[in-house]
């Protein structure tokens, strides 16, 4: 369940009149409008580019569908570059007037619950964008384009198989040759 808290900066539409009229809204949000977003995106994220159609279900309520999407600055935790991705989200909620009208609507339905007529386009799709924001910069995470060229380099022929193989794979490699040069008298 959403609020329509916090997020005074966006554009201001009525849901429920739109809904009524069956109509659709589309513009480009600055990113500023967002409260969370706008700190997860980085500085060069400029606008959101947002699609949302209104309408009324079989009940009469007001139901939001559509889509977002922007370029957005994301961290790649291998690497430590920060990489453009896109982050994109399909919308899909209830909005509606209560805590207890969100209550009885069948668990799994997306809502947001405003009390006020007009509500900033931010509250209706910043938490899917949220949900939508990509865990690492670099879209193939084992395949990092920027890695460090140790992570790539082939193992020579001689570690291939055998024994070297499987103390070179094992990650207490490292505590074995610590133990045995302890024991020694090597360390």
């Amino acid at each position: 369940m959403r609020g329509a808290m916090g997020t005074g900066r966006s554009f201001l539409l009525d849901p429920r009149a739109l809904a009524r009229s069956g109509k659709s809204w589309a513009g480009m949000v600055p990113v500023r409008g967002f409260d969370r977003l706008a700190v997860l995106a980085g500085a060069r994220a400029t606008a959101v580019d947002v699609r949302l159609d209104f309408g009324l279900d079989d009940d009469g309520r007001c139901r939001v569908r559509g889509h977002a999407q922007l370029r957005a600055e994301v961290p790649c935790q291998r690497c430590a570059r920060t990489v453009t991705r896109a982050v994109e989200a399909d919308i899909d909620l209830f909005v509606l007037a209560s805590e207890a009208e969100a209550r009885a609507l069948t668990p799994g339905h997306d809502t947001c619950v405003v009390t006020d007529p007009r509500v900033p386009v931010a509250a209706l799709i910043e938490d899917d964008l949220l949900l939508g924001f990509p865990e690492h910069g670099c879209e193939d995470r084992d395949a990092c384009p920027h890695a460090s060229l140790e992570a790539y380099r082939a193992p020579s022929p001689e570690l291939e198989d055998g024994p070297s193989r499987a103390r070179r794979d094992s990650p207490f490699a490292v505590l074995e040759d610590m133990t045995v040069a302890r024991d020694t008298g090597a360390g």
